[in-house]
């Protein structure tokens, strides 16, 4: 697992996401926080949710070879949801290093933190993976 340790260590995977040249296997949860951390420090939440988006949709096309007129793996609401909670944590904690950041989020917003505000039934639903659903619960 490779850590976030330095703001160095999280530009490097930055620039990795962005020239779609992360192997799927080391794009996981962590992964995606780190990059949702970097732009949320960088851009307004509206800016860095459309950077996340956009990234995300071409590093499955064009990273990991994804047809996304037959298979469509990203899900809106996720990225919304995390990009909002990942900007809360940062607002929080903006005085300190992004890597002590970093490092804090990933031991504290597990995959599941979603299930906390939605069920699963509202979450993983064809409307939900389209368009950005309010949570439920």
């Amino acid at each position: 697992m490779k850590a976030y340790d330095s703001e160095e260590a999280i530009l490097a995977l930055v620039e990795q996401f962005e020239a779609c040249s992360i192997p799927r296997n080391e794009w996981k949860h962590r992964e995606h926080l780190v990059v949702a951390l970097y732009y949320v420090s960088k851009f307004d939440l509206d800016a860095a949710t459309k950077r996340m988006r956009r990234g995300i949709l071409r590093l499955l096309e064009h990273g990991f070879g994804v047809d996304l007129e037959k298979e469509m793996p990203y899900h809106e609401t996720l990225t919304v949801f995390w990009m909002n909670t990942v900007h809360r944590f940062w607002n929080e904690r903006r005085a300190l290093p992004l890597c002590s950041i970093a490092a804090e989020m990933i031991k504290s917003l597990d995959k599941d933190h979603p299930l906390k505000f939605y069920s699963r039934e509202r979450l993983f639903s064809d409307e939900a993976r389209k368009n950005f659903v309010e949570p439920d619960l």
